[in-house]
């Protein structure tokens, strides 16, 4: 059999056929500029930020239709494309943290959770008891006698209170913080009703999602977790948060500024490792860029979270926090389709590191991972079924 080369005239018909579709993906690509839609590349992911209630079903069924064609054509090295829609293609880096009210569940969804944008909700905790409440005055006089670890080291937790009062910028206090709620205190969780809206079908609270061996962290990032702390003080590593999860954070007392760095930018940011969640720059506010020269090229975004606003910091996005005044706040960790891939995969590779014993190791490694990641693949299907949001 014979192979021919295809005539100038196929050429032509193909080239013209490309040349139509290219148009017909330009076409799109201006109506959602025309929207002020932003998009950008993540990966091979196709992110997205739009005004509120600007993106219909409709357009949102076209936009994961034509996801590999606007892929294909934002990936393009066209000057005059990027001319053209130079307004549309947006690096996160250089985007903002919207301060919104009266999200629902569908909006953040659509706007937030899938896009993996961060926001600051107002108005998610407006009902919350704690807010009328809880100071450090309050958990002083109510729960003085109870016992706290603060970076390995055991409190009353009255003494801990009066460092938090004394902390300065100049001499911080330690962070009181991985404290569990319901285990340590049971009685404040009427306070911080109703649970919030933005984390329903969390995966983490299935009980389908079981699994010895991860189960321990996995109920210590689903449930509430407080978060103490006095001026000056810094959550002492930037990070992103464990297996991939989204993280919530509901300031109840005092404001807190928080510092946020997309997940394009992890190359200037020293993990530990490449699977490591944690950077090795000990203080982005003062750090050493001898040591660490890459971080003068990372952009972050900045934004200061007050009494009754809840923050979302999605998947993969590093951040860390400062105090900038005595400061009491609720942190819980999620897990929906939108992060479903990346929690899978860091939680297969510390299964099978967890599971298999350094004894031939590389003969089990194969079977364990298989393993385990067909019954993630299998109970992501499954659950993504399950949510009529997804």
């Amino acid at each position: 059999m014979s192979l021919t080369k295809p005539s100038t005239n196929n050429q032509n018909s193909i080239k013209s056929l490309a040349d139509k579709h290219m148009k017909m993906v330009d076409k799109f690509v201006s109506e959602l500029q025309q929207l002020d839609v932003k998009l950008w590349i993540e990966g091979d992911h196709l992110r997205y930020k739009a005004p509120k209630e600007t993106l219909t079903p409709d357009l949102l069924a076209q936009m994961r239709d034509r996801k590999e064609e606007i892929l294909n054509f934002l990936s393009q090295s066209n000057p005059a494309n990027a001319n053209s829609h130079g307004s549309l293609i947006a690096q996160p880096e250089k985007m903002t943290i919207e301060k919104v009210a009266n999200l629902s569940y569908k909006e953040f969804v659509s706007h937030y959770l899938n896009p993996l944008h961060p926001v600051v909700i107002t108005d998610a905790i407006k009902d919350w008891k704690a807010l009328s409440t809880w100071t450090p005055e309050y958990f002083k006089k109510n729960y003085g006698s109870k016992e706290v670890t603060v970076d390995a080291q055991r409190y009353q937790l009255r003494n801990f209170i009066d460092l938090v009062l004394a902390s300065t910028e100049e001499k911080p206090c330690s962070y009181l913080k991985d404290t569990d709620i319901p285990g340590l205190f049971p009685e404040l969780l009427a306070d911080i009703e109703p649970t919030l809206l933005y984390s329903q079908y969390n995966r983490l609270l299935s009980p389908m999602l079981y699994m010895p061996a991860a189960d321990p962290i996995k109920q210590r990032n689903a449930f509430l977790e407080l978060l103490i702390a006095g001026q000056g003080t810094k959550f002492p590593i930037l990070h992103f948060d464990y297996w991939h999860l989204h993280a919530f954070i509901m300031q109840v007392y005092g404001e807190k500024e928080f510092t946020l760095y997309s997940p394009v930018q992890t190359e200037y940011l020293y993990p530990v490792d490449m699977s490591s969640n944690r950077s090795l720059i000990p203080d982005i506010h003062q750090s050493d860029l001898e040591q660490f020269p890459l971080f003068a090229k990372a952009t972050p975004l900045k934004v200061i979270v007050k009494p009754g606003e809840t923050i979302f910091v999605p998947s993969g996005w590093w951040h860390t926090t400062r105090m900038l005044t005595p400061s009491i706040a609720v942190t819980m960790n999620c897990l929906t389709n939108s992060n479903w891939d990346k929690f899978s995969q860091d939680l297969t590779r510390d299964l099978v590191n967890s599971l298999t014993s350094s004894e031939n190791r590389q003969s089990r490694l194969t079977i364990l991972e298989s393993n385990i990641s067909s019954y993630l693949d299998n109970l992501g299907r499954l659950l993504a079924s399950l949510d009529p949001n997804q």
